[in-house]
């Protein structure tokens, strides 16, 4: 009698792991993506002074009174996702992307002085479906699905420019400084081929009760476009910029399928 009732619990686990892509299953996860990069230094042809011995980028600390170059790069990606299958292999859903951008650049020689910055952070929320074409491996042993992704995404955007200069020009000291900012709405559509690979039951059912867990590398194409909310008051108020970009990526999700 116990042994009949292992088998069936056994089983009945092996049963419930093989449908975590069919009808009325649901999935919730995302990704998180953090990036700094510094530019260091700069070489041509493997040498980093030209030929009066300047150096082309210098950020040493050794050498007092050096002319100061810098430029810094940041970026923070945040994505969550929330899917429902309506039938078998195919889910539908939402998405939401939170996005934030910074880029510092700052040059002093001993007549002048140069500073940008560009800051700007983004929203947006939109529907996606998925259709998973075929799992691989036999069930219940199955190692993952290979899926096809489709997703349309609007939202709002802000970004900021701030720059500052000063120099020298026939013994006189000239300054000027500014800022501008301005909004902007963005609508992103995304085409995405991944793999949902599923981990182990122990890790699925011991440390996420139950849930089975799934990494989810992927390859996307997005289009992008970006228009500013606010008229350009030096083009009679009408015009409006609008910006247009695509772009491939490659990204790793973590998923739980419940």
């Amino acid at each position: 009698m116990n042994k009949l009732i292992l088998l069936c619990a056994i089983l009945f686990i092996n049963t419930l792991s093989a449908q975590h892509i069919y009808k009325n299953r649901k999935f919730f996860g995302g990704s998180f993506y953090i990036n700094n990069e510094s530019l260091k230094d700069v070489s041509l042809g493997g040498s980093t002074t030209d030929a009066d011995g300047n150096d082309y980028f210098n950020n040493t600390p050794f050498i007092k009174n050096q002319p100061k170059v810098s430029k810094t790069k940041s970026r923070i990606r945040f994505d969550m996702r929330y899917g429902w299958f309506p039938i078998d292999m195919l889910a539908i859903g939402g998405d939401f992307d939170i996005a934030s951008n910074s880029y510092n650049s700052e040059d002093t020689t001993f007549l002048m002085s140069t500073y940008m910055q560009n800051k700007s952070s983004e929203f947006t929320i939109g529907p996606f479906v998925r259709w998973y074409l075929f799992e691989v491996g036999r069930q219940p042993y199955e190692i993952g699905a290979i899926f096809l992704e489709g997703a349309y995404k609007f939202g709002t955007g802000t970004s900021t420019d701030t720059y500052r200069f000063a120099g020298v020009q026939d013994s006189l000291s000239i300054i000027f400084s500014g800022e501008e900012k301005y909004s902007y709405l963005t609508t992103k559509a995304t085409a995405k081929l991944g793999f949902s690979m599923y981990l182990s039951d122990f890790i699925s059912h011991n440390w996420f009760t139950g849930f089975l867990i799934a990494l989810e590398p992927s390859v996307q194409y997005d289009w992008i476009t970006r228009k500013d909310m606010a008229t350009d008051p030096l083009d009679g108020g009408v015009k409006k910029r609008k910006e247009t970009s695509t772009g491939l990526r490659f990204n790793i999700a973590l998923i739980s399928y419940f």
